[in-house]
């Protein structure tokens, strides 16, 4: 595999950046933070208008705000403006703007992952896009790829949900864009173009969209963005080796509206990236003795091919009138990913070359219904509703690990099978029912849930089971009841509310089915063997088998827990700095339990020899988000908090390796030319193990990043941005290191420019 991030390629890009430049004289509004598209008065006035106004005014809503919150629960929604404005490199970027919400990894995108309170597993956080389940297994890999440049809106929603099945941490949501997200009032065809270059790592990027109605009744959107360039710069000036980026990303999308009711959709999206990089895209970190040591592609260095297509088929039917609605999304996900390793110095210590091929594949169904059973017409506060949803899905993991020894093979990777990463499937089935009660000021929703699991292993492990009369399935079912209330101590200005939520994470198919000499399942870890290579687990003597025969723990495994409460008061005031201004603010504050830890699973102290799972964790923290405009001036403000406990089985501490404290402030103003605004966060200081043994604690020191953004509209139909990130270089360190270790080092400053058009 040839990487086109070598010199050579990466003249290539910028000769086809260059072409799409003078490609289509085209357009991409860049809306700031709670705007309007100067062109929909003037063409109010005029009297244009879409073909559907219902479904105009719908697309206008979302694009006025920047950022939108739901007062009553932890969901917020970034839309449009923000989206335009911050320009981001991936999604990864704009989560700063949501309190309780960090980045996992990196600075690679390949080894990026949402950090939802504490909780950054790939099982924790559930991840969609256009109503499809994503999601990769991969040992230190990321494995979360969306192109910014095609959403519209991204939603995060934190805590255990109904809706949801296994997401501990909470969901993330992102929907693409539509034609009539980009149409001007009156147009029945358009295009867009955008190039773009970001002096960090030198990299070039473009966009090309074309949309519009064919039919009144009919809206269709292709596009495609490309990006290219070459190692990311530090803070100081040193540049992160292995971090070239090489990738492109399109969209096709068409809508029919049946009539005023239904619409079907479909979409198609595409993620291709390739070139040489670390195969460690967490952090490149490997640790020697009790010393960490910062060494990119200590783990290897892979020429790596990113596959990943999402294709989503939904239809929608709502009756306005009544305030009936139903939504089904059928899709498909898939993502595979090709490593093969090059020559040099890797923990693996491999003789020979090596390469990996991992393919996952994802299925889901989800069909929701919101049916409104008593609507009294009165004076409108008095309804109940009946939500109920059914989800499917199946998941398939075909991994794949040979060299070029035949004899290495035979011995480590029979049948290409890898044991430590061993394929399989997944099927989850799941049904909830929500009531949705309000009487007066007093809203209800009292919810619960079902869920089915099975995983199955495949290939060697599947037959050393079944060899020894152990099964090759393991399966799971669980009830998970939830409650919200809310109560309007003044209506439409002041609500307190309440959630309490169960919900559960079954263990991954490497999790259940791993058989290696590292992990949870053998003697060492199993007794917590220390010094001496004495067990630290009570009643059990030197020497002493616990673990079974077959290396696989599946069979022990029991779901990690999670109860969680959260509580707050949100306040949305008219007027509060002067006719024109208006003010919200919420407040949340959450606790949370997890028991059963999959990573705790031990020999039960006491010598039975029976495998148990004592470890939890219980956090507690508070987020905070607020927003105040007044004329053309916009402000924001995002900050949250996390602490807990932690116990592993034998000793309680403190809980080490999350977020620390962090606070977001944006000030901005607009203007009919366009806009302006200034980002700083904080970031306080945060504590991270110090040795692999977890034993010893430190502090990383706290940072302040300032950003921001200036959009000039140079006529109605060209338009540039500049966007700065860490405008004063400072030199900081990401959340991802090994075993909860320092991490690397973040990226240093960087300013984007574009060009936009559109006709």
């Amino acid at each position: 595999m040839k990487s086109t991030s070598s010199p050579v390629g990466r003249r290539k890009a910028a000769g086809w950046l260059a072409a799409a430049a003078a490609s289509l004289p085209a357009f991409w509004p860049c809306i700031g933070a709670a705007q309007t598209d100067t062109a929909t008065p003037k063409a109010a006035e005029e009297g244009q208008t879409l073909p559907e106004v219902r479904v105009r005014a719908r697309a206008a809503t979302q694009q006025q705000a920047g950022i939108t919150w739901a007062p009553a629960q932890a969901h917020t929604v970034i839309q449009e403006g923000t989206l335009r404005a911050r320009q981001p490199d991936s999604v990864f970027q704009l989560m700063d703007e949501v309190p309780g919400v960090a980045v996992q990894g990196g600075p690679r995108n390949s080894g990026m992952q949402f950090n939802i309170r504490g909780y950054s597993d790939n099982e924790d956080v559930r991840i969609e896009l256009d109503g499809v389940v994503k999601g990769f297994e991969k040992y230190r890999f990321g494995g979360t790829f969306i192109e910014p440049e095609l959403l519209k809106s991204i939603e995060v929603r934190r805590g255990a949900q109904v809706e949801s099945a296994g997401a501990l941490g909470g969901t993330i949501s992102a929907t693409t864009r539509d034609a009539r997200d980009l149409l001007r009032p009156g147009q029945q065809w358009g295009a867009r173009t955008r190039v773009g270059h970001a002096t960090n790592n030198d990299e070039g990027s473009a966009m090309l969209a074309v949309y519009g109605r064919p039919t009144g009744t009919t809206d269709a959107v292709l596009a495609f963005t490309r990006r290219a360039g070459g190692n990311i710069r530090l803070a100081g000036g040193d540049t992160l080796p292995l971090s070239e980026v090489d990738m492109g990303s399109g969209l096709a999308k068409a809508s029919w509206w049946l009539d005023d009711a239904w619409r079907l959709s479909a979409s198609w999206i595409r993620y291709r990236d390739q070139g040489l990089q670390a195969y460690d895209t967490f952090t490149g970190t490997a640790g020697r003795g009790s010393t960490p040591i910062e060494q990119v592609g200590s783990f290897g260095q892979v020429q790596r091919r990113i596959e990943d297509d999402t294709v989503s088929l939904q239809a929608v039917w709502q009756d306005e009138t009544r305030g009936h609605e139903w939504q089904t999304t059928l899709g498909r996900s898939s993502t595979r990913v090709q490593d093969h390793f090059e020559p040099g110095w890797s923990i693996f210590s491999l003789s020979t070359q090596v390469d990996d091929d991992v393919h996952q594949t994802h299925l889901t169904l989800d069909s929701r219904l919101r049916w409104v059973l008593w609507d009294d017409p009165a004076d409108g506060l008095r309804r109940l509703a009946l939500r109920a949803g059914l989800q499917a899905g199946h998941s398939e993991r075909a991994a794949e690990r040979v060299t070029g020894n035949a004899a290495l093979n035979q011995v480590l990777y029979p049948d290409g099978y890898n044991a430590a990463q061993p394929p399989g499937s997944r099927d989850t089935r799941g049904v909830f029912l929500q009531l949705d009660w309000q009487l007066g000021r007093l809203q209800v929703l009292p919810g619960v849930r079902w869920d089915g699991v099975a995983s199955t292993v495949e290939g060697a492990n599947a037959a050393l089971l079944r060899k020894v009369g152990e099964s090759d399935t393991v399966r799971y079912t669980e009830v998970s009841p939830s409650l919200t209330l809310s109560y309007a101590l003044v209506p439409a200005q002041w609500t307190v509310f309440a959630t309490a939520a169960r919900s559960f994470r079954p263990p991954l198919i490497d999790e259940a089915f791993m058989r290696a000499g590292y992990g949870v399942c053998n003697n060492n870890a199993l007794l917590r063997v220390g010094s001496g290579n004495l067990p630290q687990v009570p009643g059990y003597a030197p020497g002493a088998q616990v673990a079974p025969v077959t290396g696989i723990c599946s069979g022990a495994f029991v779901p990690e827990t999670s109860e969680g409460f959260e509580a707050g008061v949100h306040t949305r005031q008219a007027a509060l700095f002067g006719p024109g201004s208006l003010a919200q603010a919420k407040l949340t504050f959450f606790v949370n339990r997890t028991d059963h830890l999959l990573e705790s699973l031990m020999a039960e102290p006491g010598g039975s020899g029976r495998l148990v799972q004592p470890g939890w964790e219980r956090r507690r923290g508070i987020e905070l988000e607020a927003q105040a405009g007044w004329h053309a001036w916009r402000a924001r403000m995002a900050a949250s908090r996390l602490r807990g406990r932690q116990f592993d089985g034998l000793l309680t501490s403190d809980l080490v390796g999350v977020p620390g404290d962090r606070m977001l402030l944006s000030l901005g103003q607009q203007h009919p030319w366009g806009e302006w605004s200034l980002r700083w966060q904080q970031n306080w200081a945060r504590r991270y193990y110090v040795d692999q043994g977890r034993t010893r604690v430190a502090e990383a020191p706290g940072y302040r990043l300032l950003g921001a953004s200036f959009t000039w509209r140079i006529s109605p139909t060209w338009e540039t941005t500049l966007t700065a990130d860490n405008l004063a270089d400072t030199p900081y360190t990401l959340q991802n290191g090994l075993g909860s270790g320092l991490g690397t080092a973040g990226p240093g400053r960087n300013l984007r420019v574009s060009l936009t058009g559109r006709y």
